[in-house]
C-alpha cells in the first residue's frame, strides 16, 4: 500500500460549506413556488372547465336580423319588371317590357315552359308590367301598361280572360297588383283622377278604396300581409306606405341616403314572418324591414342585400320582388336580364 493511498483512506469526509447549503435551500424554495403556481393553474383550469363562460361572449344574432343568401338565377327574360311565383315555387313568372314583351313561365329549375302574350283581339300592343298570383285559384294576373287592362292567365300561362269590373272606371290605369288571402285583388290605380288603392272582390265589385289623401305618384309594388295590412311602393315619392285593414296609414319609410332610407322603391313582398322586402332600383338591392309599429308609425330596419354589378348577388336596376311559401325570394334583376333567387 502506498503512502498516498494510506493518506486518502485516512482523510476525513468533506463537509458542505454554508454557502452550498444556502444554495440548496434556495432551489428547494423555487421548486416549491413553481409547484404551488402549477397547482393554482390546475385549480383555475378545473374551475374554468366546470363553470366556463367566454369572457366576452359574442352576441347572438336574432333570426329577424339575418339576411338571405344568394342561391341562383334564371336567365332569359329581357328587361323583366314584374315577377311572381306559385306558392310551392314550381312556377315562376316574369313580365318582359322589351324584346318580345312576353309573359315567361319557368319551372323551379329555371327551365322555360312558356312564353305567352294576350290575344291580338285584346289590343294591338301590350306591355305587361306587374304580376300577382290569386291564392284561391292559382291564376296569374298581369297589368298591361299599354291597354290599361288586367289580364288573367292560368297556372301554365294560358290566357283566360280580361278582368271585368262590375262598374267600369273611366280612364282606369292599374299598375301594381296583389291579393289578400281571401282572393280580393288590390290595385294601385294611377289614372288621371286622384291616385288610390282599390280593393276588388273576386266577382269584380269595388269593395273599398284608400290612399286618396297621400298624393301617391306612380305607386308600383304592392303587397298584403297575413294580417291584412297593405304595403305600397310609392315610387316617385321614394316612400313605402303601410295601410291598416281600415285603410288608414299606419307607418311609412321615406326617401334618404341613410340606412333604412329609400331611393326608388319598386317591388314589394311580405313573408309569413312579417318581413317586408322592398326592391330599390337606385340602391341596387333589396331593403328588409320588420312589421310596422303602430305606435311609432315606423318599420324596423333589418338590413339590405345586393349591390351594383353583374356578378351573382349583384343587381342592375332591380324591380319586382316575390316570395313563395318556402321563403324563397325572387327579384327581377331588370337590366341584367335575369331573375335572382335568394333564400335563408
Amino acid at each position: 500500500m502506498t503512502a498516498n493511498a494510506v493518506a486518502d483512506r485516512a482523510a476525513p469526509p468533506t463537509v458542505d460549506s454554508e454557502e452550498d447549503q444556502r444554495g440548496r435551500r434556495r432551489k428547494a424554495i423555487v421548486l416549491l413556488i413553481l409547484l404551488a403556481g402549477l397547482l393554482v393553474l390546475l385549480l383555475i383550469f378545473g374551475w374554468y372547465m366546470i363553470f366556463r363562460k367566454p369572457l366576452n361572449p359574442l352576441p347572438i344574432i336574432p333570426d329577424a336580423l339575418r339576411m338571405p343568401a344568394y342561391a341562383t338565377s334564371i336567365y332569359g327574360p329581357h328587361v323583366g319588371i314584374g315577377v311572381a311565383a306559385s306558392s310551392d315555387g314550381s312556377r315562376i313568372y316574369v313580365a318582359e317590357t322589351e324584346g318580345d314583351r312576353a309573359l315567361r313561365v319557368f319551372d323551379a329549375g329555371g327551365k322555360q315552359l312558356a312564353a305567352v302574350r294576350p290575344p291580338a283581339e285584346t289590343g294591338p300592343e301590350h306591355v305587361l308590367v306587374w304580376l300577382a298570383v290569386d291564392p284561391t285559384t292559382s291564376n296569374l294576373y298581369a297589368t298591361d301598361r299599354a291597354t290599361g287592362e288586367i289580364y288573367i292567365f292560368d297556372r301554365e300561362g294560358t290566357f283566360q280572360r280580361t278582368l271585368t269590373l262590375a262598374k267600369r272606371i273611366p280612364g282606369w290605369q292599374p299598375i301594381g297588383i296583389a291579393f289578400d288571402r281571401s282572393g280580393n285583388l288590390y290595385v294601385t290605380d294611377m289614372s288621371t283622377k286622384t291616385p288610390q288603392i282599390e280593393v276588388i272582390s273576386p266577382s269584380g265589385n269595388m269593395l273599398r278604396t284608400f290612399g286618396e289623401d297621400d298624393n301617391l305618384s306612380f305607386a308600383n309594388g304592392l303587397a298584403v300581409d297575413k294580417a291584412g295590412n297593405t304595403y305600397v311602393a310609392d315610387s316617385n315619392n321614394g316612400r313605402l306606405m303601410v295601410y291598416g285593414t281600415d285603410g288608414q296609414l299606419i307607418a311609412q319609410v321615406g326617401r334618404g341616403a341613410g340606412l333604412g332610407k329609400l331611393g326608388l322603391p319598386r317591388g314589394v313582398a311580405v313573408d309569413d314572418d312579417g318581413r317586408v322586402y322592398v326592391g330599390d332600383a337606385t340602391a341596387q338591392g333589396v331593403h328588409v324591414f320588420g312589421s310596422p309599429n303602430v305606435s311609432t308609425h315606423k318599420l324596423e330596419y333589418l338590413g339590405f342585400f345586393g349591390g351594383e354589378g353583374i356578378r351573382d348577388g349583384r343587381f342592375n336596376f332591380p324591380n319586382g320582388v316575390a316570395i313563395d311559401a318556402r321563403g324563397r325570394i325572387y327579384v327581377a334583376d331588370t337590366f341584367n336580364d335575369r331573375v335572382q333567387i335568394w333564400s335563408y
